[in-house]
């Protein structure tokens, strides 16, 4: 298990049972005005969907691989704390004062952006069985993953430049595919300042590696569960999986690029609870359910030094 994945309230047959549940509701209702006069179907059908949205994105969301988790209530503040080690041994001189030392602190102030996903159910395709009502768990699970995914790995990339305080590179470049030499230059300095190492990417980027001597299987259910598909030298390798949109003609993480990190993550993701402006309302005239929840985070990367990203050019 990842440290610091997110849990989901429902299990992956939970969740089957939930869509098929959304399903059998819909089939009872004959006519949209049957709709519209029962509001607690409508703020129920629609709790429902969005709750089972956010577990699916639970179990799926790739971001925690990269940053720490912090969360507050809407209205709270917040900031992120670091405890600096002042601390030193001094030689002792017989009568004299010795010097004392305390640790001090650095406050980062956070700052986090608010999210809407709106979307509408349409009754009528929903009643002439031209669309199935669940189908908006999928969707709205894979928008929320999208944009995560899309913010962690810009705000890391963004921050991953130039040397960490050793004075060694923290990206590296390379033609055409990952080689043994380049990664194994980036795994020599990750080791050196980070625990448990992995490196992540699409599995256009990895597979080479898969070719290393080094590199070893590991079982098939261990795959399943966090997407890792072996090791390398003692690093996992962790394939992120493709999220192409076609409405949009394309996808939040490219595949031209290998991220390395490791259980010290140097960012910080930080979550406000606002689930209490989420919305439903109904339009009789079109025939939707207008439905949507918002999300309101902000990544802070603090020390990129932590991360090492591959370009494949």
């Amino acid at each position: 298990m990842i440290k610091g994945m997110r849990e989901a309230k429902r299990t992956s047959d939970e969740l089957l049972e939930a869509r098929r549940f959304i399903i059998e509701e819909f089939a009872k209702y004959k006519k949209v005005g049957e709709i519209v006069a029962d509001p607690q179907f409508v703020f129920k059908i629609s709790e429902l969907i969005r709750q089972l949205a956010q577990d699916q994105f639970a179990l799926t969301d790739p971001s925690p691989l990269f940053v720490n988790r912090a969360s507050a209530e809407l209205g709270q503040t917040l900031e992120v704390e670091e405890v600096v080690n002042t601390m030193k041994a001094v030689r002792r001189h017989p009568g004299s004062h010795p010097l004392a030392f305390t640790p001090s602190k650095r406050k980062y102030p956070v700052t986090t952006a608010q999210y809407d996903l709106p979307f509408a159910i349409d009754l009528e395709k929903i009643l002439r069985r031209q669309l199935s009502a669940d189908v908006f768990v999928d969707h709205a699970a894979e928008a929320l993953s999208r944009l995560y995914v899309e913010t962690v790995l810009g705000a890391v990339e963004a921050a991953v430049s130039g040397n960490d305080h050793y004075g060694r590179a923290m990206t590296s470049s390379v033609g055409t595919a990952v080689d043994a030499t380049t990664l194994d230059a980036a795994l020599r300095r990750m080791g050196d300042i980070n625990s448990d190492v992995f490196i992540a990417g699409r599995y256009w980027a990895l597979f080479p590696i898969t070719g290393f001597t080094g590199y070893s299987d590991v079982a098939a259910e261990e795959i399943r569960r966090t997407g890792m598909i072996g090791r390398y030298k003692g690093a996992r390798l962790v394939v992120l999986r493709d999220d192409f949109n076609f409405y949009y003609n394309s996808g939040s993480i490219a595949d031209d690029v290998i991220y390395l990190g490791g259980s010290e993550k140097g960012a910080w993701l930080h979550e406000r609870d606002v689930s209490a402006l989420d919305y439903q309302s109904i339009d009789p005239e079109k025939a939707w359910i207008k439905n949507g929840f918002r999300v309101d985070f902000g990544v802070t990367v603090l020390q990129p030094w932590k991360y090492h990203i591959i370009n494949i050019t």
